[in-house]
């Protein structure tokens, strides 16, 4: 987060040699977790460093949400939060865009069980890959997102959970 803070920051300086780009990608679609599925959104900034005519360096990060229910024997909802950071390669192929990423990030959530509310989180080993068709400015694409806890049995429910999220989404591009 800090580095695309710096990012943020330092674009007015660069923003003239068009190489560091910032754009924001809204999306919803359907979440797997554990073998339940839902429905999800999120919510990731991207910043780009232009390496050539055909491609891009970048950071990527956000907020993916969902509710799945009756999860785990739980008789409520049950929330799922994911929170990754990413670093990519966007390559350029005439209008479309292909964007494979690999990162760390949180993945937790709220559920009850019992009446008392629990809100685990784990460490988690995020892959992504992403499609996506420019329109002029903006973007439309698709994305696939996985996430697997890293973390040991101490992890209790969140121990070898895997996450999936398959998305649309729209970029926006902040500063170009």
């Amino acid at each position: 987060m800090g580095l695309l803070l710096v990012l943020i920051c330092s674009q007015s300086l660069t923003a003239q040699s068009k190489k560091w780009k910032l754009t924001l990608f809204p999306e919803a679609g359907l979440v797997s977790f554990d073998g339940k599925s839902g429905s999800g959104w999120g919510l990731y900034a991207k910043a780009s460093f232009v390496t050539s005519s055909t491609g891009a360096l970048t950071l990527t990060t956000g907020i993916g949400r969902a509710r799945l229910k009756k999860l785990i024997g739980s008789s409520e909802d049950y929330s799922i939060r994911s929170i990754p950071v990413l670093i990519g390669y966007e390559h350029n192929i005439g209008k479309f865009t292909v964007e494979p990423q690999l990162g760390l990030g949180e993945l937790g959530g709220k559920y009850t069980l019992s009446g008392v509310v629990a809100r685990p989180s784990v460490a988690c080993l995020f892959s992504a890959v992403g499609v996506r068709y420019r329109l002029k400015d903006i973007s439309l694409g698709i994305r696939a997102q996985y996430q697997k806890s890293i973390e040991g049995k101490e992890a209790g429910v969140w121990y070898r959970s895997r996450l999936g999220f398959y998305t649309f989404q729209v970029g926006i591009p902040l500063v170009k």
